[in-house]
């Protein structure tokens, strides 16, 4: 079986900021884009950033598959003594949260000035 491609419509853009690096999230973070935002979450966690943030304005769609996706980059920040942190995303995405109650895991920080 071959995996699965990610969506045309979703996206995944890093944005370097100061002290942290902000990571855009649009689309639908389903079992499909979950692999691309994990490897590159990895990706900035391996290349030393101390923070990354998560801005989940963009989705239109996050399933239990995004969730798992971001408690697990939650622990591997923390092994490796950086943090992640989110935007809150719109109202039916931070639902999801609120309903498997991981919210309580996270850091919501506001959107960047540039947004």
């Amino acid at each position: 079986m071959q995996p699965s491609a990610v969506s045309p419509d979703f996206l995944c853009d890093v944005q370097p900021d100061r002290d942290r690096v902000f990571v855009r999230v649009a689309g639908e973070l389903d079992l499909n884009a979950v692999p691309h935002v994990a490897a590159t979450v990895d990706d900035l966690l391996a290349a030393g950033f101390g923070r990354v943030v998560i801005d989940l304005r963009g989705l239109s769609f996050m399933d239990s598959a995004g969730v798992h996706m971001l408690i697990s980059a939650h622990r591997a920040a923390e092994r490796r003594g950086s943090t992640i942190a989110l935007v809150r995303g719109p109202r039916a995405v931070h639902r999801v949260f609120e309903l498997t109650a991981t919210d309580s895991l996270f850091t919501f920080e506001d959107a960047p000035a540039d947004a």
